[in-house]
């Protein structure tokens, strides 16, 4: 009976191994080359084959699901970037705003040396910068974001390097707008021109009308446009480089405080490459408005030669640095919190 060769058989090799310590090389094929072994031998190799499927398919979903979490706070909407923006700017500028103070003395040309420069008061014109300064991160941080992840989604194979750039120079043309007003009535402040912001205000308003609050506009969007240009793509390389070298390449494990010393990096080496030109526009902003460009650069180089556009650059790498490491921990941490949900309040309260 055909239907007992595969029991025989089988007995056969039970026996033959029972019998002899090693079995011989011959009785193997022979044993698998009868006809009757072959469903069984493919159904061991269907097995086989489905069980490599399966552990493909879960791999695969354990992929996809790690994506799925790595990617989870860049999917943060853009009423939160906005938030977590003007949370950021704020508790940067007021952490390194003394140090701000001096860097504009130092550019003004400060008289009597340090003495001048050190002086109190520390926090003249902050009034005016805190309210920039919140809405100028609010507008550049909710731009930039919602920005890059929509050139992301939309140019998926063009070079992240280029989007981040193109994100940033929107996204700081936008804040430009919100931040002029008052950068000039801080700096006007700072310079020692008025005593108050509100005195500031006044002054502008009556000298020059509504104009004056964009005075050295320009000037302001000729040194930040540069800066974020290279501080925002700068940050997302140097996460991209630290995460593929300790993170195993998941940008969302950086820690917070990670993110200061990489952010204070970024910020410090852009400061200082922009730092002529934040001279030429603290000049513009400080002056009587009414020298161009030209003007101030030759002003500049006469009065102190090459080096005069080099003043104040250590103070605004100390001030962009620290700020730079203040905003950027905050930003991740508020980011990371609000992604769980901790912050979802804030979200809420604007509708």
């Amino acid at each position: 009976n055909t239907n007992l060769r595969p029991s025989l058989l089988h007995l056969e090799i039970l026996r033959h191994t029972s019998t002899q310590p090693t079995m011989t090389s011959s009785s193997i094929p022979i044993a698998l080359s009868n006809d009757s072994l072959a469903p069984s031998s493919s159904a061991a190799a269907a097995a086989v084959g489905v069980g490599s499927t399966a552990s493909k398919a879960v791999a695969g979903a354990g992929v996809a699901a790690s994506k799925s979490a790595s990617s989870a706070i860049a999917a943060l909407t853009w009423k939160q970037h906005i938030v977590i923006g003007g949370l950021a700017r704020g508790t940067a500028t007021l952490s390194m705003f003394p140090v701000d103070t001096m860097k504009t003395r130092l550019q003004m040309g400060a008289t009597n040396g340090m003495h001048s420069v050190l002086k109190p008061p520390y926090f003249a014109g902050y009034g005016a910068a805190i309210c920039s300064q919140i809405p100028y991160g609010m507008v550049v941080f909710g731009t930039y974001e919602t920005a890059k992840t929509a050139l992301i989604e939309k140019f998926p194979g063009a070079p992240k390097l280029g989007l981040y750039l193109s994100a940033a120079v929107l996204g700081d043309l936008m804040g430009s707008l919100v931040l002029t007003p008052g950068e000039i009535v801080k700096q006007q402040t700072q310079a020692g021109l008025y005593k108050t912001n509100t005195d500031a205000l006044r002054g502008i308003l009556a000298r020059r009308g509504a104009r004056g609050l964009y005075q050295g506009y320009f000037g302001l969007v000729a040194r930040d446009l540069p800066f974020r240009a290279l501080q925002l793509p700068m940050y997302e390389q140097f996460k991209d480089f630290f995460a593929a070298r300790y993170t195993n390449g998941v940008v969302d494990d950086i820690r917070p405080h990670q993110a200061a010393c990489i952010g204070a990096a970024a910020g410090m080496i852009s400061a200082g490459l922009t730092n002529p030109v934040d001279v030429i526009k603290t000049q513009m902003m400080v002056g009587k408005g009414d020298a161009s460009v030209l003007q101030v650069v030759r002003n500049v180089h006469t009065a102190r030669g090459i080096l005069g556009f080099a003043a104040g650059a250590p103070q605004r790498m100390g001030f962009l640095g620290g700020s730079s490491a203040v905003f950027f921990i905050v930003y991740e941490f508020a980011r990371g919190t609000m992604q769980d949900g901790s912050l979802s309040w804030t979200v809420e309260m604007m509708g």
